[in-house]
């Protein structure tokens, strides 16, 4: 399957740091990698700044952002926002809360994909350890669990400190099931642990 091709102005998600936002192509340049055509593109991410990314190469995908009162998407297509405005309702507000909840401690469904090969599952595992409870990893964390790019516009610090905490737990849990499966393979596991985060070294350190 060819790459999507991106033209300038695009909105673009990373899937795999959805913590950058939504970003803006500002530069888009043709190019061909190892022979196959590919797109040079240069994205302006709120929360990352400018990044130059291959089409090939990168988990770009173009989204489609909806305005109302000349405002961007502030998230509320994602499933935190789409029961946000349910718990604003009233007398679904106990069943809109749960939702919520079941939404902010949710490992990313790319992570928790069972079919894919245990070196990609092992290798998304790890780079879950990028965020941690403090400062900017913290609201970085924030940003990619609910799709907004200002969390603090909905949550304070002490709630999502509380759903991290949950968050972190099914992480490790997670980690350490796949760790098992790689256990077979340790010359793979010594090479994705050589890239992790300090972080993830830590935490596999520690569960295995």
């Amino acid at each position: 399957m060819s790459a999507p091709r991106f033209g300038f102005g695009d909105q673009i998600r990373h899937r795999e740091r959805p913590e950058w936002g939504i970003g803006s192509v500002v530069r888009v340049e043709d190019v061909r990698l190892n022979g196959e055509a590919s797109q040079r593109l240069s994205i302006r991410f709120p929360n990352a700044g400018v990044k130059t990314l291959t089409s090939t190469h990168a988990a770009l995908e173009r989204v489609e952002v909806q305005t109302s009162n000349n405002e961007a998407d502030d998230g509320d297509d994602h499933p935190v926002g789409v029961w946000d405005r349910v718990r604003e309702s009233g007398w679904l507000a106990p069943v809109a809360e749960r939702k919520i909840e079941e939404a902010m401690v949710q490992l990313p469904a790319e992570s928790r994909d069972m079919f894919l090969p245990v070196r990609e599952r092992l290798a998304k595992a790890l780079a879950l350890y990028r965020f941690d409870r403090t400062g900017r990893g913290l609201i970085d964390w924030a940003v990619a669990q609910t799709g907004l790019d200002d969390p603090l516009s909905r949550f304070n610090r002490h709630v999502l400190e509380q759903y991290f905490d949950r968050w972190a737990a099914e992480r490790d849990g997670h980690l350490s099931r796949v760790l098992q499966e790689a256990a077979a393979e340790p010359r793979l596991l010594d090479e994705l642990l050589a890239a992790a985060p300090e972080a993830a070294r830590t935490a596999a350190r520690r569960l295995r």
